[in-house]
């Protein structure tokens, strides 16, 4: 009986502890959505797969290619059908549908969406489109080119959409008068195929949103923010390895993913990709708050969504933990503190006054610190805008110019003077003044200011905007979206009285020298104020002419 109960004992205890390296081996399994078929589009996730980053993290991931029968990404998640998704921006637009959706990283910070026609049909505007077979997905999947239209004043019901997904073959047998895609791949199947084509950007159009959005259920990542974070890392780790081993990437996708893309399709793919994501300047899935809310805001402004849900949390944040264990131990800690503080109160005196040195001098190190660090903010920014000034101007922006030269990424220089400055200050005080620098500030911070854009008070009245990855047709737009907002501004002052302003910016490409180019952008506002004020003139300079 006794040798019976010891091994009984015996087995349980091995029983016990095969279920305890179970668990702690055992690897969480997920599975990840993507949009649309195997590319190079997805690649970051494909080599955190091959290289083994989430393997690292204890993680066994099955990616799902996206195609005609799968649910649509964000729609495989809400369905259970997914644990993360690869979607568009119209995550904000789900999540003020009050749809529980989190986006946890945003890999393209520009959209690769495009509307393409042919050549000779002579459709190159959103203008143009007017009456024409359209093919467009779901409101939500074709939300951001959908904007185009609305963001030019057009009434959807104006235009012939058709609800299918249509290829380049339907455009060129005319059976579709302009196809929705992506400015990494139809554009090359048409080069081969000898078509020339027009793009339709929708960043031409003011239209600059996050695309492939890393995105997941919000009760899942509320109970597993370690597998949330463990994914999200590997992910960008995976993406990160891809863009820094393009050739490898390039082998392995099309051996072990997309056998039937050639090897030119997938560099031609990796090139655009690259550019999109600007992993020069963006931290890989970067997301700002701000512009989450202003793409929220611009769907709803459009009526491309009818919640009134906040998009607030759509950004993830790490669940708070439980500290009630770390209260307990800090307790335990200050009871053995004191006991050890009684036993050597011998030594009291001197510790309490060496700690008393030791903390004098941190505070003089932190006070030492917190003046430097005023200083070089005092030296690099505007006290009343709060954005850079004259010389943080030229300071950053050389920099930024050498490397955006070196990327051959476009760039574009913006002159903004308030138009009759003078008689505000004359009519309402110097106050007024400065809150009128202040509000346009804000405003042109809010409407058109990326992240990697430099904006600075140069003068008096007068501000610039160096933008980066912005042609000159896309600056003009830029130009027109401030001048509609400044316009719509409304300035409160005392009484209960307001007062409205406008705006003459002077544009000008930018070359190698920014001085040269704040020159050129200052010649083109001196024509904007000749010519009336409160409009825009671009400068030409093989003309030697300013044009509107």
């Amino acid at each position: 009986m006794i040798h019976l109960f010891k091994t009984r004992r015996l087995a349980l205890g091995l029983a016990f502890s095969l279920c305890f390296c179970f668990k702690l081996f055992a690897q969480d399994t997920v599975r990840l959505q993507l949009k649309w078929n195997h590319q190079f589009q997805f690649a970051g996730y494909y080599m955190a797969l091959e290289k083994g980053f989430y393997q690292q993290k204890n993680l066994n991931v099955e990616i799902l290619e996206g195609n005609k029968t799968a649910s649509p990404p964000l729609d495989a998640i809400l369905n259970n059908e997914a644990d993360f998704a690869i979607s568009s921006s119209s995550v904000a637009i789900y999540r003020m549908e009050g749809y529980p959706l989190v986006a946890l990283a945003a890999i393209m910070q520009t959209s690769p969406l495009v509307w393409i026609t042919l050549k000779d049909k002579d459709f190159a505007t959103p203008h143009e489109l007017i009456g024409r077979k359209l093919p467009v997905l779901t409101p939500n999947e074709s939300a951001e080119l959908l904007t185009v239209f609305r963001m030019e004043g057009l009434d959807l019901k104006q235009i012939n959409f058709i609800n299918h997904r249509a290829t380049v073959d339907d455009l060129i047998n005319n059976k579709v008068d302009a196809i929705n895609g992506y400015i990494a791949n139809e554009p090359f199947l048409l080069d081969k195929l000898g078509h020339q084509y027009n793009l339709i950007r929708p960043k031409n159009y003011g239209v600059n949103f996050y695309n492939d959005v890393l995105v997941t259920h919000e009760k899942f990542a509320k109970n597993n923010p370690e597998i949330i974070e463990n994914f999200t890392a590997a992910s960008l780790q995976g993406w990160q390895y891809a863009l820094e081993n393009i050739d490898e990437t390039i082998s392995i996708i099309r051996n072990k993913y997309a056998p039937n893309k050639s090897l030119e399709h997938l560099l031609y793919e990796a090139k655009v990709i690259q550019s999109l994501i600007m992993p020069e300047l963006v931290q890989l899935g970067h997301m700002n708050p701000g512009r989450w809310q202003f793409i929220a805001d611009t769907y709803k402004e459009l009526n491309l969504t009818q919640g009134d849900n906040s998009i607030e949390g759509l950004i993830y944040t790490r669940p708070k933990a439980d500290l009630t264990w770390f209260i307990h131990a800090i307790v335990l800690s200050l009871v053995i503190i004191l006991v050890l503080l009684v036993i050597t109160w011998r030594f009291a005196y001197l510790s309490s006054t060496l700690k008393r040195e030791i903390s004098r001098r941190q505070y003089a190190e932190r006070k030492l610190i917190k003046a430097n660090n005023e200083l070089k903010a005092q030296a690099s920014s505007d006290p009343l805008t709060q954005i850079y000034n004259r010389r943080a101007f030229f300071d950053k922006g050389q920099s930024i110019v050498r490397f955006a030269t070196r990327k051959n990424y476009p760039m574009s220089l913006l002159m903004i003077d308030i138009d009759y400055f003078k008689k505000i200050n004359d009519q309402y005080g110097h106050a007024a003044g400065d809150l009128a620098l202040q509000k346009v500030c804000d405003c042109i911070k809010a409407e058109v200011i990326r992240s990697h854009d430099i904006f600075a008070r140069i003068g008096g009245e007068e501000f610039a905007i160096l933008m980066v990855d912005c042609d000159l047709q896309a600056s003009e737009n830029v130009a027109d979206r401030i001048h509609k907002r400044i316009q719509e501004l409304h300035i409160p002052w005392k009484n209960s009285q307001s007062f409205t302003l406008t705006v003459s910016i002077g544009i000008a490409p930018v070359t190698n020298e920014l001085s040269e180019s704040l020159t050129q952008a200052d010649i083109a506002l001196y024509r904007a104020k000749q010519n009336g004020r409160n409009c825009h003139f671009t400068y030409i300079d093989e003309d030697e002419k300013d044009v509107v």
